[in-house]
């Protein structure tokens, strides 16, 4: 075995890009494990997706939420005595390395549930190597090496946030039961943050926006309301810091994206449905 390490990518209705992203890592894993959450079947990307070697396909013919899609990947490199799991998005590339590097900082180092690299998107393209290694309090869940021995002391991944701030949630609920998450910014992963476009704030061209979709946005501002008060006695500042991120999104929102009314809206559905205590798919 390659350390012990098993990967997961999780597919949602993706195109034919999707087998030179998992060409990058599959073959730095053991095995590769696909989880295909789409709603619409591709007959031709499956059958190549299945003649991959080292893979194991499995559909849930039905979008089950990504929490619930990683559960049963790590479930499966439980069962199969794997020690570690690469987790992926479908849009994401890993270089030739990923897996060995992000490996050096777990060996030996039981106490560390998560080591992620930094994540290289359209917001910072140019972001420069850096050899330091930083505790956070979240990562996002793309190029992650989970402990899968921490994994199992928990109940997985909240399958009723369904999607977004799934990897929040699952990081705070680690570091209170005392693992640390950390990040190698000497290592880089290219990944897609939405369909990011760039915009100018007076003379401030260096303003993002993610363009997420309006039901996208009912489920982080749901889900974000819930994280922070679950946490917000044990990790006051990261609410601190995430109530300001609201403030910023809102923000972009009204100024730069379209549909804005729609997103409001669903946003605001999110806030009461927090408040009613409705989770699950919407």
């Amino acid at each position: 075995m390659k350390d012990n390490v098993a990967g997961v990518v999780v597919l949602y209705n993706p195109g034919f890009e999707v087998l030179n992203n998992i060409n990058t890592y599959r073959n730095q894993v053991d095995k590769l494990f696909i989880i295909d959450n789409s709603e619409i079947i591709n007959a031709t990307l499956i059958d190549q997706l299945q003649k991959l070697t080292g893979t194991e396909y499995t559909s849930n013919h039905s979008n089950l939420g990504i929490a619930a899609a990683l559960n049963i990947a790590a479930r499966l490199a439980i069962n199969l005595n794997y020690k570690y799991l690469l987790t992926m998005d479908d849009d994401s590339l890993a270089d030739d390395n990923l897996v060995i590097r992000l490996l050096a900082n777990l060996k030996g180092q039981d106490d560390i549930a998560i080591v992620s690299p930094y994540q290289l998107d359209d917001r910072h393209p140019d972001y420069p190597v850096k050899s330091e290694i930083v505790e956070v309090d979240f990562v996002w869940t793309s190029g992650n090496l989970i402990n899968l021995e921490a994994f199992a002391k928990t109940d997985g991944f909240r399958e009723d946030y369904f999607i977004d701030y799934v990897d929040h949630e699952f990081c705070l609920r680690l570091k209170k039961m005392g693992y640390k998450i950390i990040r190698d910014d000497s290592i880089l992963l290219q990944h897609n943050c939405g369909n990011t476009t760039r915009h100018r704030f007076f003379n401030d061209d260096s303003v993002f926006t993610t363009n997420h979709s309006p039901l996208r946005l009912y489920y982080r501002t749901r889900n974000r309301f819930v994280t922070q008060i679950i946490y917000k006695s044990f990790f006051p500042d990261y609410v601190k810091v995430d109530r300001i991120r609201l403030i910023k999104e809102l923000l972009k929102i009204i100024l730069y994206e379209k549909l804005k009314l729609r997103k409001l809206y669903m946003m605001a559905k999110g806030y009461w449905h927090y408040k009613r205590n409705r989770l699950g798919k919407y």
